[in-house]
């Protein structure tokens, strides 16, 4: 599963929760697997952080075996 915010306001902590949360209420259980991030011509300049804008989730999908 492969999710994506572009949300200068959602920092990665907030987004991790918000999947976490989604897949509770789903009634699912998921692994990241990987984190994504804009490339070099997409600077965030540290006085604002919220240029940090966007983020992905590369997540698997856990299947219990019954």
């Amino acid at each position: 599963m492969a999710t994506f915010s572009c949300s200068g306001g959602v920092d990665a902590s907030l987004f991790q929760k918000i999947v976490a949360g989604a897949a509770l209420d789903a009634g699912i259980s998921v692994q990241i697997r990987g984190w994504l991030w804009q490339d070099w011509d997409h600077p965030v300049d540290t006085n604002f952080p919220e240029g940090s804008y966007l983020k992905g989730l590369i997540c698997q999908v856990v299947t219990s075996a019954t």
